[in-house]
């Protein structure tokens, strides 16, 4: 029998944190995430370029850690009713399902998570995708149902700082994930409109 520490409901707050904060000041490499004392608070063990360090996270706050981790990953959830930490990851039931998150993704996810939130990108709606500019580097990213056009995405397949600053971006403006936000009938009627004034277009450069 595998035995775990849990984190029921009634912790959780009515309303799930909209805006991106880092959780830590630095880059971190996140060596273990566990839950600590009675009250089961979650906590971070990383390494920074100063030295070895952790960290203490609201409940929350890693809630919606989770949530934006599972949108993303396009779950059809519902709300988080607990979350449990097991030997392998963590483990979590919601209206619909249950998901197991093992703690190698977990820990990748929250450091580009803190990433994310250190860079202070910036996030741009389209018809089609979200655009995703990082004035610190000077780089553009594009997301998209499939995942993103950067190289986190494409080589290491793993949940990138863009999807992440583009999924909080979607719930600090009402949108559950961005498959949502972009099958709404307006979006979609606004996407169709604009290719049939390109067909347009391209027909009067033709002569048809």
């Amino acid at each position: 029998m595998v035995s775990y520490v849990g984190i029921q409901s009634t912790h959780f707050p009515n309303e799930i944190i909209s805006e991106i904060q880092p959780l830590v000041p630095l880059e971190i490499k996140i060596e273990r995430v566990k839950s600590v004392g009675v009250s089961n608070t979650p906590q971070i063990i990383y390494s920074t370029s100063k030295g070895r360090c952790s960290t203490f996270l609201s409940k929350a706050k890693f809630l919606n850690c989770l949530l934006c981790f599972l949108q993303i990953k396009q779950r059809n959830i519902g709300k988080i009713k607990s979350y449990n930490f097991q030997h392998s990851g963590i483990n979590i039931k919601t209206e619909n399902c249950k998901y197991l998150i093992v703690y190698t993704e977990l820990q990748a996810f929250l450091e580009r998570y803190n990433r994310a939130a250190l860079e202070k990108l910036e996030v741009e709606l389209t018809a089609i995708s979200a655009v995703v500019r990082n004035s610190m580097k000077g780089t553009v990213a594009e997301v998209n149902n499939t995942g993103c056009s950067c190289a986190d995405m494409i080589y290491r397949r793993t949940i990138c700082k863009h999807q992440i600053a583009t999924q909080l971006h979607l719930q600090s403006n009402g949108w559950g994930s961005l498959t949502e936000y972009l099958q709404h009938n307006n979006v979609g009627k606004k996407w169709e409109d604009k290719l049939l004034a390109m067909a347009k277009v391209a027909k009067s450069d033709l002569g048809i």
